[in-house]
């Protein structure tokens, strides 16, 4: 009963937060400026979100390979576009998803999910530190007075994500329930995973890349609707709308992700009105995308 009332709750909270988005900006000419996307930009944007995916795939598929166990690329692909379907209905249900199909299709034990899980939100989270960090360097003159809080808090919620994921078999055999059978086969998948030095960093380096090229296109829809952006600038928005994107509060990040890039649109002096324009383009295009390639990544995943 308590989670439906909070699945209710945040999916209430999140059609609130894009209402809100959408009444107090008034993103004005929404047809005209979708008009000047066009076909071309839209085709731009499903390019760079395929690109995303095919590195997100890798992150599936090596650590699952290097607990010793198979798992296909096709399968990872489809996978992560039904988990994105089902976190838009309810958040981190795609999750739930996620560890029941890899556990059907690879026999992985609950042990070696937990392996897997955990250190992909703590790697995809010290990746965006890294880019948050970048962004921050290069766009003073914007962030101002906030450089230097933001750098802290980047610093450390990307050293703390990093030390997580390559210390947990060491944080689990010092609880009391290390001496349980589970906690002990987590640990021993957690340190199978953290020895590899140079699989952790491949997988930062993949998480990084996804939401770099992920967060291009936002840049692509600015400048298509006519907003002057730099590359610099471009990597500021990109911070502040994956970072809410990030933490599913909301399914999907519904509202919170519009709020955030219309304030980076702020921050770079671009109107708000514009800002929310992009935001609602961008969200258009997530939500038919992922609704229409979900029931086939499903129907392929179950085979």
């Amino acid at each position: 009963m308590r989670g439906r009332v909070a699945h209710t709750l945040s999916w209430c909270a999140g059609l609130l937060g894009l209402v809100a988005v959408i009444w107090y900006f008034q993103p004005s000419n929404f047809a005209s400026q979708l008009e000047k996307v066009g076909v071309g930009g839209a085709l731009g944007w499903l390019f760079l979100t395929l690109g995303a995916r095919l590195c997100l795939v890798e992150t599936i598929v090596l650590p699952i390979r290097a607990l010793g166990f198979s798992f296909q690329r096709s399968d990872a692909f489809w996978l992560g576009w039904v988990r994105t379907f089902a976190n838009q209905i309810v958040p981190l249900s795609g999750l739930a998803i996620y560890t029941r199909e890899i556990r059907r299709k690879a026999d992985i034990p609950w042990s070696g999910i937990v392996a897997l899980s955990t250190p992909t939100f703590l790697l995809a989270t010290a990746a965006l530190s890294v880019i948050g960090l970048c962004a921050i360097v290069s766009n003073v003159s914007y962030v101002g007075a906030s450089t230097l809080p933001m750098l802290i808090a980047f610093t450390a919620i990307g050293g703390g994500s990093l030390f997580a994921a390559t210390h947990a078999a060491w944080m689990i055999d010092r609880l009391p329930v290390a001496t349980f059978l589970f906690a002990e086969q987590s640990a021993a998948a957690f340190r199978r995973l953290s020895e590899r030095s140079r699989l952790i960093a491949t997988l930062i380096l993949l998480h990084a890349l996804a939401i770099l090229v992920r967060g291009t296109r936002i840049w692509l829809l600015f400048l298509l609707v006519g907003a002057e952006m730099t590359l610099p600038a471009a990597l500021l928005v990109i911070a502040i709308a994956e970072s809410a994107a990030l933490f599913q509060i909301t399914p999907g990040g519904l509202g919170l992700r519009e709020g955030a890039i219309i304030g980076g649109a702020v921050l770079l002096h671009i109107s708000p009105e514009l800002g929310a324009t992009v935001a609602l383009i961008d969200r258009l295009f997530i939500v038919a995308i992922t609704t229409l390639l979900a029931i086939p990544g499903y129907v392929l995943v179950r085979r």
